[in-house]
């Protein structure tokens, strides 16, 4: 639906009505959309624009009330053409980027950015890490723990450090483990973590792995230290999630259990993230928008920040459809580009 097919009045009427649904919470009638409107039309042409506006699948009408909301077509024309865009207000964005400066690692960055985007729009803020595989490799240590067991601690481009246990048949030294990490740090650094496995599976073919004892034990090595067996496509810090309570369109039970037990299952709501996130900016997916049912009453507000090439790093904002679209979307777009920019400066 776009907003070309309403004249300039139904426009501002459908604005009007929207900012105050969104302020109160409760339908709006024609008595009080005059008011807001400074009685510049009429209760009556009201009820007929407010009727016509209904009609084009704009605004619903509550069996329950004579007022009216709108629906997720009429807010998504709002968003895409009623709605005055916003700037956060220099001081709270100078706060912003000091917030998350104070923080030292890619892991607190993105943890306290959902924080800031829960408690700076009331609602619920996430921050998404890419799955492990999309990353780009930059550095990896080699820890000998007792046998069959090493511990790989790696680093990817972004500054997303990762541990994780395997074994290994061989009983390596740290000595061997040490060298094992040296080429892999020289050759592989760079590169996609695919694009490593690839290569070793290359190496595993050649007729010098049967004879360089070094190779043979960094293919072992880098096969098991490389797997992104069980990934679940990346992981999700969530903040916020008791907000949704505040919101009256969360009254029923039911609904508000199927939504906490989407947030708690984090390999599912991963995958709903990212779809809602794109590095072309702020994306807005409202209602029934949303593919996943459990998202059907509510906005996601989402951008994505690329670093050095990493696909699916990104951040947002979950809430009621009746949320302040103008300053979430100012408030995602600036924690986006702060983020960005505090994790660049934590690699340089």
């Amino acid at each position: 639906m776009g907003a070309t097919t309403i004249d300039a009045r139904a426009k501002e009427v459908l604005k009007s009505l929207i900012r105050l649904h969104i302020d109160t919470g409760e339908p709006v009638g024609s008595e009080s959309l005059a008011r807001a409107l400074n009685r510049a039309i009429s209760s009556a042409t009201l009820r007929n624009v407010m009727a016509d506006l209904e009609r084009q699948g704009l605004l619903d009408h509550p069996h329950t009330s004579a007022g009216r909301v709108p629906t997720d077509d009429g807010y998504r024309v709002y968003v895409n053409s009623l709605m005055e865009p916003e700037q956060l207000p220099a001081r709270e964005a100078a706060a912003i980027e000091s917030s998350l400066r104070t923080e030292d690692s890619t892991a607190q960055i993105l943890e306290k950015a959902s924080q800031l985007l829960s408690r700076l729009s009331h609602n619920v803020g996430f921050a998404l890490v890419p799955e492990i595989g999309r990353t780009s490799f930059m550095h990896v240590d080699l820890v000998r723990l007792p046998h069959p067991r090493i511990l790989v601690v790696m680093v990817s481009s972004a500054g997303l450090v990762t541990n994780r246990v395997i074994e290994i048949e061989e009983n390596l030294s740290q000595d061997e483990l040490q060298a094992c990490a040296n080429y892999l740090n020289i050759h592989f650094t760079g590169m996609p973590l695919s694009a490593i496995r690839a290569r070793l599976l290359e190496l595993m073919g050649l007729e010098k792995a049967l004879y360089d004892s070094l190779l043979k034990q960094v293919i072992s090595v880098g096969e098991r230290a490389f797997a992104t067996q069980g990934d679940d496509g990346g992981d999700v810090y969530l903040d916020g999630t008791a907000n949704i309570i505040e919101h009256i369109e969360f009254e029923d039970l039911g609904r508000l259990r199927e939504l906490f037990r989407t947030f708690a299952e984090k390999s599912r709501l991963v995958r709903i993230l990212n779809a809602c996130i794109s590095s072309d900016g702020v994306r807005v997916i409202i209602g029934h928008e949303n593919l996943e049912p459990t998202l059907h009453n509510m906005t996601v507000v989402g951008a994505g920040y690329p670093l050095r090439g990493e696909g699916a790093w990104g951040l947002g904002v979950m809430g009621s459809t009746r949320m302040e679209y103008a300053r979430v979307m100012a408030l995602v777009d600036h924690v986006a580009r702060a983020v960005r920019h505090t994790l660049l400066e934590l690699q340089a």
